[in-house]
């Protein structure tokens, strides 16, 4: 494993920087994400690319109780609004 030692003004400035990055991708993507993404429900596959993360990890999200899921047919399906929220709270 490989550290990397930043001075804590450069760390704060770095995550301040990020967080202007995340509001300010937001507020473009606000008016394109209509009603119906919103509502809609994803399947793992989806969450997974949209999350950028392992089958695995989101199968640990589930059994953590950090995404509820549905499962129809034995198939897990998470809601979109869900997704973001988890995605809102780690920031």
């Amino acid at each position: 494993m490989e550290f990397i030692l930043i001075e804590k003004n450069a760390y704060e400035a770095l995550n301040n920087e990020i967080q202007r990055l995340n509001k300010l991708l937001s507020e473009i993507a606000a008016p394109y994400q209509s009603n119906y993404s919103k509502n809609r429900w994803l399947d793992n596959q989806e969450v997974c690319q949209l999350l950028n993360i392992s089958k695995r990890s989101l199968q640990s999200y589930k059994q953590k109780g950090l995404l509820p899921c549905t499962c129809i047919s034995r198939k897990n399906y998470f809601k979109y609004d869900d997704v973001i929220a988890l995605v809102q709270s780690k920031n």
